[in-house]
């Protein structure tokens, strides 16, 4: 089975990349490919220089919440203190406040009601004059979902589950979205709230953002992992935030994924899992379909297998069922065609 290959090999010289692979490599044992990939894509979704992102968050209706934003300098890689940092919800300002040493820029603010509160965040003053390009940076957009503690959610993947690559191709303007992805999302917000997680760093939050908005997917929260919690196990960071999650919002019921560790992950917080499973739909080696096969097999009897997002609205809508054993049936029915087939042929080309 090809494997997709998640960045291109290339060699960049961005200071950036060098920074960052000392906290990588002596961290969390990372590879130097994946830094360098990591501060490449850094560098591409830097404007102006700059790493301007905001977090988007789910709190309760009156209950105080943070509104965080982060400001980082990438051509040295450095957290800018002391930048000034607006927060506007429509023509209303929540407040001004500095950047601490991290670079974060923090304000409690209350939300009144239940509802989706979309703030503007905006660099309005620098503490120096090298830092001045910063003042052109687009405001980033920050969403505060105020639910009730009952509220049902699906929880949604980003790459390979709504984005038909991985997140390179988001950062380079090359990503499509999953066929029917953006209807039926669409169609499951009538009735559940949306959380899409992903395990791409806080650092690509905007171009996250912008590209669901781009290609008609709802707005909703995006909770993204921090770079540390990006270089390393994807499903454990997916149980642990699902985990946290729960615990303020209960009915957190659906999860959907391209991973069979996006699952596990879902099934692990008593949640049910549909898995598109990522492999090349074209692929004619038959041990590779047999081996995925066998994986498919194993999993828990609350996670559903499908080929796509017309099978998730029938799946959770209508309450169709997508066993994992009739998936992995039809994987072995095509690695058993193929094996034929191959057979076949060596016969032919032995009567020749």
């Amino acid at each position: 089975m090809r494997k997709t290959a998640k960045f291109p090999r290339r060699r960049f010289r961005f200071p950036v990349i060098l920074i960052v692979s000392t906290a990588c490599l002596s961290a969390v044992g990372c590879s130097f490919g994946q830094v360098a990939s990591a501060g490449a894509a850094y560098t591409l979704a830097a404007e102006h220089g700059t790493l301007f992102y905001a977090f988007d968050t789910l709190t309760h209706p009156e209950k105080s919440t943070e509104l965080l934003a982060q400001v980082i300098y990438v051509r040295k890689f450095k957290k800018v203190e002391g930048a000034t940092v607006e927060f506007t919800l429509g023509r209303e300002s929540l407040g001004k406040v500095l950047t601490d040493k991290d670079g974060y820029a923090r304000l409690k603010w209350t939300p009144p009601k239940s509802g989706d509160y979309e703030i503007k965040v905006k660099i309005t003053a620098v503490p120096d004059d090298i830092y001045k390009d910063m003042l052109k940076v687009t405001p980033a957009s920050l969403l505060v979902s105020a639910k009730p503690k009952d509220a049902p959610f699906i929880v949604i993947d980003l790459d390979h589950t709504v984005v038909a690559s991985s997140f390179f191709r988001v950062i380079t303007s090359g990503a499509k979205p999953m066929s029917q992805a953006d209807r039926v999302v669409g169609e499951l917000a009538k009735n559940y709230g949306i959380i899409y997680l992903t395990h791409r760093p806080d650092l690509l939050g905007n171009k996250s953002k912008n590209w669901l908005t781009d290609n008609g997917f709802v707005r909703a929260p995006l909770l993204v992992s921090s770079f540390r919690q990006s270089v390393g196990d994807s499903g454990k960071f997916k149980s642990a935030r699902l985990a946290e999650l729960r615990k303020d919002f209960p009915n957190v019921r659906i999860g959907i994924g391209d991973k069979i560790s996006d699952v596990e992950a879902y099934v692990a917080n008593d949640m049910t899992g549909y898995l598109i499973p990522n492999y090349d739909r074209d692929d004619d080696d038959a041990g590779d379909l047999r081996k995925l096969a066998k994986k498919i097999r194993k999993l828990d009897k609350r996670i559903h297998v499908i080929d796509g997002w017309e099978e998730i609205r029938a799946a959770i809508l209508t309450g169709k069922k997508f066993p994992a054993t009739a998936y992995a049936d039809r994987l072995d029915a095509r690695a058993k065609q193929l094996k034929e087939k191959k057979k076949k042929k060596d016969d032919d080309d032995d009567d020749d």
